[in-house]
């Protein structure tokens, strides 16, 4: 409880008409229903927070479900940081896309890279720019698990500690680290809230930044240190095998009609599988590398084109050193592709452009 907090509980017996002059301090807040002792934190050493409980020396990122609320139905407090919507003057409406789309105006690519080419794939998803949410979500994810082993690198609190920042990966279009700055919330809610309010994206030579990190600055998010995670090796083998478990989906998305027999469906598939080799030693962007969030590890991904040539979902295989071979896990389509691939770079868009 901070200072304010403190004043506000004293004004609040005041106007109930509380007579607190003639009590010591300490008996006064004992007296309130609030509970208030004086070994609570107001009492003690700061830093802490709305909810009366002293804070870690750093941050910590396990009680986070997500950066932002996925749902109405999600607990507030699970969510690290609330993104203050803006509100039209003239209607009184509120745009939640609103700093989300301004993120992705700051960004390399631009705004509209955010967004899916492909109606079939934008319409999937209500809230905007998409591939942009779906990133800085999973990022975020990816920063939680690396500052539960190095506490204090991945994300960056302020002197005062009420103020934090996290690298989001993305530059802006000077090449220059992009980080996500977040102020403690400090005030009074009747509704569960969120620990951090978004206060903007900013570069490190940014006045904001300067002035509450100084020339702290906070590790890139890191996937693999093993360069065999990247690239495809094409001496090793590609199991041809079409597992039961995915059978199913491949023969939705082989683009045969649904009197084809199960036979023909895997000729087709085993064939497109042997090609893929000889593509990959012609052109190594073709496998591309992926963090894959279900498993929490890096795999690769590999084109596969409908029998009629209009569709291309993706296989995701996974290496087997001790076979000297990939496997089959599944078959994504271009979307959840794309938000598994993004983590690592920008895709190359030569098929990878959903």
């Amino acid at each position: 409880m901070s200072f304010v907090h403190l004043i506000s509980y004293l004004v609040y017996y005041l106007h109930k008409g509380t007579v607190v002059s003639d009590k010591p301090l300490g008996a006064f807040l004992q007296s309130t229903p609030f509970h208030i002792s004086q070994n609570d934190p107001c009492f003690t050493k700061g830093p802490y927070n709305r909810r009366g409980q002293l804070y870690n020396d750093h941050m910590d990122p396990a009680r986070y479900e997500s950066l932002f609320t996925r749902g109405k139905e999600q607990d507030r407090t699970t969510a690290f940081g609330h993104f203050h919507p803006n509100k039209d003057s003239l209607t009184g409406e509120y745009d939640f896309d609103a700093p989300f789309i301004t993120i992705a105006e700051k960004t390399h690519e631009g705004k509209d890279a955010w967004y899916f080419t492909q109606p079939k794939f934008e319409n999937r998803y209500r809230n905007k720019p998409p591939k942009l949410r779906n990133y800085l979500q999973y990022t975020f994810s990816r920063l939680k698990e690396l500052e539960l082993n190095e506490p204090g690198n991945f994300f960056i609190e302020s002197a005062d500690k009420n103020w934090i920042c996290f690298n989001s990966g993305l530059q802006d279009k000077h090449s220059a680290d992009l980080f996500c700055v977040f102020e403690r919330y400090t005030g009074i809610s009747e509704t569960p809230v969120s620990d951090w309010v978004y206060k903007g994206t900013e570069t490190a030579r940014s006045p904001v930044f300067r002035l509450h990190f100084g020339m702290k600055l906070p590790k890139l998010a890191i996937y693999s240190s093993d360069s065999r995670d990247y690239v495809f090796n094409t001496d090793y083998t590609l199991d041809t095998d079409i597992f039961e478990h995915m059978f199913d989906r491949a023969k939705e998305r082989s683009g045969f009609p649904p009197e084809a027999t199960d036979e023909s469906v895997g000729n087709y598939l085993r064939g497109a599988i042997e090609n893929l080799i000889p593509k990959i030693r012609r052109n190594y962007k073709t496998a591309i590398p992926v963090y894959y969030i279900a498993e929490g590890r890096m795999q690769l991904l590999l084109p596969f084109h409908s029998s009629n040539g209009t569709e291309i979902s993706c296989f995701l295989v996974e290496r087997d050193d001790t076979n000297r071979c990939y496997s089959i896990k599944t078959i994504l389509d271009m979307d959840q592709a794309y938000f598994n691939a993004r983590l690592i770079t920008r895709p190359d868009k030569e098929w990878l452009n959903p």
